[in-house]
């Protein structure tokens, strides 16, 4: 079988942020974008066919500037497959590709291929085609209308020359005084075939965009609903790419709710919004090279479509609407991440340029929202196979220390000791190694056998603070246990028992402290083990805070923001140093 998912291009996208930021975009012109280009399937995504549904049937044409010309409709069909006009085969009411020159073994009749029968000469119009098209005899394989080049009349679908040439002598007979033409294939075509596999028109994208509306307004395709257009296009040796035009606006009722909780506060839902405007007006032509501006996964935004969409998002989107953020009059690129710990971070210390409005700022907002402290436990051995899958062999390791720290906390190099020899990762390598969604952030401290290696992020040099009896953690090898500290115990809910360790350390809202316990086990009466308080030697315990890059804007701290009653210009202003709202 031929491999339905041929590239577009051999590309891989590589799922992290931009490291090589786009360039800057006036104010005024980002105000003048109203359509955007997102690539539905593309490269590896790409699909041999398409499925589309319609409430009210399809109009099918291009632009010429804002005006949408409309050359054929398919209003009696509700849905329709577009497919590439190629080699296909008929197998439990449905068609695939096939190879007929290579595959063998199918006696299976409901085949057909790319090589046509041209009946007639070019026309001048659709209706002057349509009507030569109902003046035929009937014909054992449909003619079709074509719009390659001008308006034509084919017939056959057939899967070689010998074929065809079978078929062009029947139509002669039936058709003597008609001039007849063999259609050679071509990797630019596309079929529209009605839900009973019945072709209903060729085109070919070699042209110019074509686009498919649905008259309802929306388009379901593949099973989700999509708002504006659907452009359809063949390159050579790929399937099929699937782009959806709208409007900026409509484009953002579907990536908001992708980004942010649609139930989250009015006012950081168009914190949001007007983040995801700034993005999609900077990066538009992200992916020209492809035919669209942008893609629909996280390598530029999230976008659902229309099944995503929510009246709240709407909302948002409407009430900000054309607002964007600029910084020393030009679009600024608007980074956003899940929760910052408790302070965001500079650019510079994420990728390699400094932007003025990306500064670390204090953000006690973030703090006590999900993620804003975590930990993971790695043992050697899992560290030292994450190292090799990198190409990284440092044999045994003996140690992990973070050799360089940003002004804000976050992690800048870390060192990898082995037995043959050192790693040093740097920046945005470090999650890349150990796994963006098991090391939350780069801030982090790491925990060897009870004690903290490198340089620390908190002063542990002091004397012992005393701890509140409320909700507080023990760090043991299987992560954070909350626990009530009351005097030398623990309570676990089942009993209250004395705890192994002294000089160890209690995660609180204030960071690490540590403390003092007499030398008695913690042993679990329901699993009958021991719960270790800390990593031994042979596991390093990362405890950090927050979840993503750190910079820009906080989403968890958003959220808080809004609920404290700021509004998404004091929320923005917040996280953007020096921005203006325009």
């Amino acid at each position: 079988m031929i491999n339905f998912q041929k590239l577009l291009v051999k590309m891989t996208f590589v799922m992290i942020a931009l490291i090589i930021f786009p360039i800057s975009v006036d104010a005024y012109d980002s105000h003048s974008v109203d359509q955007i280009k997102i690539g539905i399937r593309f490269g590896e995504n790409a699909a041999p066919s398409v499925d589309m549904n319609s409430s009210d049937g399809f109009i099918f044409g291009y632009y010429e500037g804002e005006e949408f010309i409309n050359i054929m409709d398919f209003l009696q069909e509700k849905e329709i497959f577009v497919r590439k006009d190629g080699q296909i085969i008929g197998v439990n009411e449905s068609f695939k590709e096939y190879d007929f020159n290579n595959q063998t073994g199918s006696y299976n009749t409901n085949d057909q291929g790319a090589i046509h029968i041209q009946i007639g000469s070019e026309f001048n119009s659709r209706e002057e085609a349509n009507a030569f098209l109902q003046s035929l005899p009937k014909i054992n394989n449909d003619p079709y209308i074509v719009y390659e080049n001008g308006w034509k009349v084919w017939v056959g679908l057939c899967t070689s020359f010998s074929d065809a040439e079978n078929l062009f002598g029947d139509i002669k007979l039936l058709l003597p005084s008609v001039d007849l033409k063999i259609i050679s294939t071509d990797n630019g075509r596309i079929q529209v075939v009605n839900k009973y596999g019945k072709t209903l028109f060729l085109y070919n994208t070699k042209e110019r965009d074509y686009h498919f509306r649905a008259l309802a307004g929306i388009i379901k395709l593949d099973g989700k609903k999509f708002r504006g257009s659907m452009i359809i296009k063949r390159y050579a040796d790929s399937d099929l790419t699937v782009i959806n035009q709208l409007g900026v606006e409509e484009y953002l009722y579907g990536v908001v709710p992708k980004e942010m909780a649609g139930n989250w506060p009015i006012e950081a839902q168009k914190s949001q919004a007007v983040a995801a405007r700034s993005y999609t007006i900077l990066n538009r032509n992200k992916h020209k090279n492809y035919g669209f501006d942008l893609c629909l996964s996280t390598h530029c935004q999230v976008y659902g479509g229309y099944s995503s969409e929510n009246s709240r998002t709407q909302r948002a989107v409407d009430e900000t609407k054309g607002k964007i953020m600029t910084y020393n009059g030009k679009v600024i690129t608007a980074f956003y991440h899940s929760n910052s710990g408790g302070r965001t971070e500079d650019s510079e210390n994420i990728w390699a340029n400094p932007l003025g409005y990306i500064r670390g700022v204090d953000d006690p907002y973030s703090i006590g929202q999900p993620n804003d402290q975590w930990t993971k436990v790695y043992t050697k051995e899992q560290i030292e196979k994450m190292l090799s899958a990198k190409g990284m062999f440092v044999g045994n390791i003996t140690n992990i220390i973070p050799k360089e720290r940003s002004r804000n906390g976050r992690v800048l190099k870390l060192e990898i000791q082995g037995t043959n020899g050192n790693e040093i990762l740097e920046k945005g390598q470090i999650r890349s190694v150990f796994g963006y969604t098991n090391l939350k952030s780069n801030w982090f401290d790491v925990m060897v056998d009870g004690e903290l290696i490198g340089q620390e992020s908190v002063d542990l040099n002091n004397s012992p603070k005393e701890i509140s009896h409320e909700n507080k953690y023990v760090l043991t090898a299987e992560g954070l246990k909350k626990t009530t500290v009351q005097n030398q115990y623990i309570d676990n809910g089942e009993e209250k028992e004395l705890i192994s360790i002294k000089d160890k350390y209690v995660l609180t809202a204030d960071g690490l402290d540590q403390i003092k316990f007499k030398d008695q086990p913690i042993r679990n009466p329901q699993k009958n083990d021991i719960i270790l308080p800390v990593s031994s030697k042979d596991q390093y315990v990362f405890i950090g805070k927050g979840y993503g890059h750190g910079a820009g804007m906080s989403q968890w701290g958003a959220k808080k923001m809004a609920e404290e009653g700021y509004t998404y210009e004091q929320i923005l202003s917040h996280y953007y140093t020096g921005i203006r709202i325009e």
